[in-house]
C-alpha cells in the first residue's frame, strides 16, 4: 500500500489538555483528533457548518477513513508565561499559566482512503492548502517539508523496532506490553495520557489512552504485546510506524 510521510515543524505547539481549565497545559505531541483536523483544513475539509453540531458529516468520514503515525523528532522543551486575566466571578485580575512547546518537528505518516490520499498529496506536494497548517493554535504556525509517498505493508507486532509513537490500547498497567530499549546511551522515553478518539460500532467515541514516545531518535523493540483493536504497525524501510 502507499502511504504519505511529511515532517511539519514550527517555533511553538500548543495542543492543549483539555482536562485542564484553570490554566493552559500542553501536550509533546498532537492526539489523533488534533492531526486529523490539521489534515482535513489542509484539503478544505470542514469541522462543521451548523450552530450546534461539533462534527460535519464529510470530517467524521474523513476521520474513520484515515490512520495515522507520529515520530517526534524535536528535543522536548516547554516555555511556561504568565498573563493577567480578568476574573468575573472574584471581580479581580489574577494571572494565568500558559504552556508552550519550544521548536517541535514531527513526521506524520497517514494512510487514508483514495479521495483524500489524492487531494492531500497534490495539497502536501504544491504546498497548497484551503486553510494554513497551525500547531494546536492560530498562533503557532506550521511549516510543512520533505514530502514522500512510502510504500507499506501491514505486519505482526512480533520483532517490531519503532522510532514512533506507539498506542497503549490497555486502560491499566498491562504486563503483556513491553517495549525494550535498544539504541544506546542517550535513549529515553516519555508517556503522555491522551483522548483517543475511534469508532466503535458506528458511534464516534474515545478513550485516555498512553502514547508511548520515544525521543532522541530512540528505536525501540516491542517483545510482548495484547491484541490490538485500535491501531496497527505498518512496516516502512527498517522500522514500523504504529498507525491509529
Amino acid at each position: 500500500m502507499k502511504i504519505i510521510s511529511f515532517r511539519i515543524s514550527g517555533s511553538f505547539a500548543a495542543f492543549r489538555d483539555p482536562s485542564v481549565t484553570s490554566n493552559q497545559t500542553v501536550y509533546y505531541i498532537p492526539s489523533k483528533s488534533a492531526v486529523v483536523g490539521i489534515l482535513g483544513a489542509m484539503i478544505g475539509i470542514k469541522r462543521s457548518d451548523q450552530l450546534g453540531d461539533i462534527y460535519s458529516e464529510e470530517y467524521l468520514d474523513f476521520f474513520k477513513q484515515t490512520s495515522i503515525g507520529i515520530q517526534l523528532e524535536s528535543i522536548p522543551k516547554k516555555v511556561v508565561y504568565f498573563t493577567n486575566h480578568r476574573s468575573i466571578k472574584e471581580a479581580k485580575t489574577k494571572p494565568f499559566k500558559t504552556e508552550v512547546v519550544e521548536n517541535p518537528r514531527y513526521t506524520i505518516y497517514v494512510d487514508t482512503e483514495k479521495k483524500y490520499f489524492e487531494k492531500l498529496s497534490t495539497a502536501l506536494t504544491k504546498n497548497e492548502f484551503v486553510y494554513s497548517p497551525y500547531l494546536g493554535h492560530a498562533y503557532c504556525p506550521a511549516s510543512i517539508f520533505d514530502v514522500i509517498e512510502l510504500d507499506a505493508k501491514v505486519v505482526d507486532f512480533k520483532d517490531v523496532y519503532t522510532k514512533c509513537v506507539v498506542l497503549d490500547e490497555s486502560e491499566t498497567i498491562d504486563p503483556n506490553f513491553i517495549l525494550k530499549m535498544i539504541s544506546k546511551d542517550e535513549s529515553s522515553l516519555m508517556i503522555e495520557r491522551h483522548i483517543h478518539h475511534f469508532f466503535n460500532d458506528e458511534k464516534f467515541d474515545g478513550r485516555v489512552l498512553k502514547h508511548w514516545i520515544p525521543i532522541n531518535n530512540s528505536i525501540y523493540k516491542i517483545e510482548r504485546e495484547s491484541p490490538r483493536k485500535l491501531s496497527k504497525f505498518y512496516k516502512i524501510g527498517e522500522h514500523s510506524v504504529c498507525m491509529y
